[in-house]
This record gives structure tokens, C-alpha cells and sequence, in this order.
């Protein structure tokens, strides 16, 4: 037994329930269930399903001299009809308008009819413990399955911000500002077609600090699928985080060049998502958007013996610590149950992230990523948790003589039709015979700094990855698609040895 799941058993953690709207909700289509699916599916080979979403939260934003709090809420319903070609969606906020909802859809004879998966099939499919052992046993289509989030303490019951935001001030007073981000949320979905009807119950948690001092900034983040224990701060972090800016402040500017680089966790995560994630969702591929369709036809090598990536919204155990990675859940927006997927394997590309209608229209397996913003939009393929396979290499930063190493990401980009790849990194510490000199570099005109160059070159540059286990760091982020469809999305990883990579 691993080393994660012995300290989620010792902690006895609770499983998130649904709350009684959300009840409510289920009670409703279970009542109108046949009803509705007469409408949805009246000519036999359509397909229909009922998806339903509530979400309410609490986040707040303090500073030494104000603060500010807001309480998120939805509820939206969004019924789907496939005809064998074309996918047509209805959504509303008012559950007592389902059967009218029902009856706006309407849809023709296509020529790819789609059968759902049975509850023989489904347990049929390799699948993460933490989903199995939530199942019930022999379950079949009348049979509500529930899946909830481990956690430990409740959300919404205490607030500790206050506590980091004096701990910091009280250790660096001369700081211009600091500010501090709350947001925990419950996030609930009900997902029902012919052969199902799930729910699952998703805590999110997650807890920033900035710290300003003149024109510099450095941060921290914590956070997770989990309870209010994974907010918790510990004062080696935010020691760290000032530390930093203090180097910060009397960094150095990186000449552009080529330089070795050793990538933490959460800038390896970062690159695997810009690298081939976005390339390898099927949508993309289907748009003619992205080159790797081809390179993944021709099997062309688009990285050496380590690069393998994995997208995997089944991530249950995050690295050593208590909680569900940011980007994980049971079943995505279409029902389809969460599994890890191997998207890169040793440089040469796999089959793509899918959704329904991608991954008929492509003929390529169905996978657990269909997800979209919110009720009131659309559904894409779409990334849960990306990140690096881990290596071999114990010591990593001892093969490091003359390089950095960078810990902090800011942003990223790519081009999934030229291939090219940005990966913002917001300072870099600097590394000697596997060392920390102490000095830290920003970008060559005091900004951050950007990895940038072809994917492949990119990828085809790593020397070495860390050690570790299969359930890595992960941190806290999101991702746009198109310039908007905001979603939530895990990265993290191993360490990485890249040389040389482009640095400016």
C-alpha cells in the first residue's frame, strides 16, 4: 500500500455528499426519467442525456488595508440529443421546465449512431480504485451511483486568511503590499442517459499569497480537490516566498541565450500542457488545427526516450500530501468515467484527449474529456492533469554544473499548428557543480523570463527526469481555449534536466 493512501486512511477522511438541492434534483429526474428519455430518444437510435450542475462557493481578498468577499452560485440543466451526426443541446436554470426543454430538441436520421456503455461494460474498463470501491455492487441503470471527494474538514465553517496575511506582514513590514486569495467551492454534477445515473460531489480549495515589494513580486499557492486542510500554509513556505523576493529585488538580468535548465514541478507541468496538450485534444485535431494528428499517423519522433506525458483526471493522490489534484474528477462532462491516459509515450505521440462527438467524428477511443466552462457553454476536449512520467534520476540537480533551476511558472503558450512552445518562467535561481549559488536571474528587461523554441527540439533536449512516484506534485492552475472557455486544470511532474534550451 502506498504511502498516500496510508495517510488518507489514517486521517479518516469523510466523503463529500450531495446537498439537498442537488437531491432535489435527482428526485426530479428520477420521476420524469422514462418521460423524458421517450422525448429525447424517440427514434431509436438517438441519443440522449440530462446533465446538471450547481456550484456555491465562498472566496475572499484581504490586504493590509481592505478586503472583499463574494459567494458564487449556478444551477443550469443542459439536456443533449446526438442523432448519429449532429449533437444538439438545450440548457435552462429551471428544473420544472425539463419535459418542455425536451421536447425543443429535435434530430435526424445520421449515419453514426451512438450506443452508451453499460454498467457491465463500464466495471469492464480499467479503472482507479478510488472510483471502483464507490460503485455498488451489480449496479445497473436504475441504480444511482455517487461518487464524493475525500476531505477532512468541512468548507465554509472557518477562515484562517487573516493569520497568513499578519504572518507575513509581521516578518517583512517594509513590504509594499500583500495580498491574499481564498477560494473553496462545492461543485456538484448529475450526469443520466439510458444506462446511467451518477452524481458527484467536488470540493475545491484553493489559497495565494503575493507579496510586493516596489516593482518585484513573488507568491505562493496551495490548494486541491479536498477540505479546508489543504489550505493550510507553513511558515517554511513563506519564508521561502520572501526570501525570494529579496533576490528578487537585486536579481540579475539573463543574457538570451542557451542555457542548462533543471524545470520543478509545477514549470515541468506547465511545459507538458503547452507541449502536447493542447496539440493532442481531439477537437483540435479534428478542426485541422494541429500537426499532431499527422505526426501522430506518420508515429514521427517528437521527443527522445523521456518524454512521456500523461493526461489523467483520475489523479486521487497528490505526491506527498493530504488531497485530490486540482484537475481530477470521477466522470467528465458526458459521463464518461475518469481514466489515466498516455498521451506522449517516449517521444512518440498516442491517440488524442476526446470527447463524444471528437472521438466519433475521428474514430479514435472515447477518453474522460469532455468539459466545459460552466452550464452556459459549450463542451471541448479538453486537459485534466498533464504532467511528466517520472524518470529514474535520484540526484537530479547534481547532473546540473552550469544552469538554472526554475521553480515558478507564469504563464504559457503554443502554436499547436507550428509546433512552437512558450513557457513564462518568472525568475530562475542559479546553479553551480548541482548547487544553488544563492544569485537569482530575471528576464533580460526585469520581466519574466521565457523558455521558448520548437516543441520537438524542446523535448528532444531532456537529459534526465527525477525519481518519483506515479502520483506527482500538481499544482493549482487553469487553461483558456480559443482565448476563453476558462477551465480548471491540473500540471505538475517531475523534475526535468533540459540542455540546452533557449532562455530570453
Amino acid at each position: 500500500m502506498d504511502r498516500p493512501r496510508e495517510r488518507l486512511d489514517c486521517l479518516k477522511m469523510k466523503r463529500a455528499q450531495l446537498s439537498e438541492k442537488m437531491h432535489a434534483a435527482l428526485r426530479t429526474v428520477e420521476q420524469y426519467r422514462h418521460e423524458l428519455f421517450s422525448i429525447l430518444e424517440k427514434d431509436p437510435s438517438w441519443y440522449g442525456s440530462i446533465t446538471i450542475h450547481h456550484l456555491v462557493g465562498q472566496s475572499l481578498r484581504i490586504t493590509p488595508k481592505q478586503s472583499s468577499s463574494d459567494a458564487p452560485f449556478q444551477f443550469g440543466i443542459v439536456l443533449r440529443l446526438y442523432d448519429g451526426e449532429t449533437l444538439h443541446e438545450s440548457a435552462t436554470d429551471d428544473i420544472t421546465q425539463l419535459i418542455e426543454l425536451a421536447r425543443t430538441l429535435q434530430g435526424n436520421t445520421g449515419s453514426r449512431p451512438y450506443k452508451p456503455l453499460s454498467w457491465a461494460q463500464r466495471l469492464a474498463l480499467d479503472l482507479d480504485p478510488e472510483i471502483r470501491t464507490q460503485i455498488p455492487k451489480n449496479p445497473t441503470s436504475h441504480t444511482h451511483v455517487h461518487f464524493g471527494i475525500r476531505y477532512n474538514e468541512p468548507l465554509f465553517q472557518t477562515n484562517d486568511l487573516a493569520d497568513v496575511l499578519n504572518r507575513v506582514t509581521e516578518q517583512k513590514p517594509s513590504l509594499s503590499t500583500v495580498i491574499c486569495r481564498d477560494m473553496e467551492q462545492i461543485e456538484e454534477t448529475l450526469f443520466c442517459d439510458r444506462e446511467t445515473l451518477m452524481t458527484q460531489t467536488l470540493y475545491r480549495v484553493s489559497r495565494s499569497v503575493l507579496a510586493v515589494s516596489g516593482n518585484e513580486r513573488t507568491h505562493l499557492r496551495v490548494g486541491g480537490l479536498a477540505g479546508h486542510e489543504a489550505l493550510k500554509i507553513h511558515q517554511p513556505r513563506i519564508d521561502e516566498m520572501l526570501n525570494d523576493l529579496e533576490g528578487v529585488v537585486h536579481a540579475d538580468k539573463l543574457i538570451p541565450g542557451q542555457y542548462q535548465l533543471l524545470t520543478g514541478p509545477a514549470v515541468t507541468g506547465v511545459l507538458a500542457h503547452e507541449a502536447f496538450g493542447h496539440s493532442q485534444e481531439a477537437d483540435t485535431w479534428a478542426r485541422g488545427r494541429s500537426k499532431a494528428r499527422d505526426l501522430y499517423a506518420q508515429k514521427i519522433p517528437v521527443g527522445n526516450e523521456h518524454a512521456t506525458i500523461i493526461n489523467n483526471p483520475a489523479l486521487f493522490h497528490h505526491a506527498d500530501t493530504v488531497g485530490t489534484a486540482w484537475g481530477s474528477y470521477f466522470f467528465d462532462e458526458e459521463g464518461w468515467l475518469a481514466q489515466k491516459q498516455i498521451i506522449l509515450d517516449k517521444g512518440i505521440l498516442q491517440a488524442p484527449m476526446t470527447n463524444l462527438t471528437s472521438a466519433l467524428r475521428l474514430g479514435v477511443p472515447r477518453t474522460a474529456n469532455g468539459k466545459r466552462e460552466n452550464w452556459m457553454h459549450g463542451i471541448y476536449a479538453r486537459q485534466t492533469n498533464t504532467y511528466f512520467a517520472p524518470g529514474l534520476t535520484k540526484d537530479i540537480m547534481a547532473l546540473c554544473d552550469k544552469g538554472f533551476l526554475a521553480m515558478h511558472p507564469a504563464g504559457g503558450m503554443e502554436d499547436p499548428k507550428g509546433m512552437g512552445i512558450q513557457v513564462g518562467l518568472a525568475y530562475l535561481y542559479e546553479l553551480r557543480n548541482g548547487k544553488k549559488t544563492g544569485k537569482i536571474f530575471k528576464g533580460p528587461y526585469g520581466g519574466d523570463i521565457q523558455l521558448t523554441g520548437p516543441t520537438s527540439d524542446v523535448l528532444h533536449a531532456i537529459r534526465a527526469v527525477s525519481y518519483g512516484t506515479q502520483e506527482p506534485t500538481n499544482d493549482v492552475g487553469g487553461c483558456g481555449k480559443y482565448h476563453k472557455e476558462f477551465v480548471y486544470a491540473g500540471c505538475g511532474g517531475p523534475y526535468l534536466l533540459i540542455n540546452p534550451v533557449t532562455l530570453g
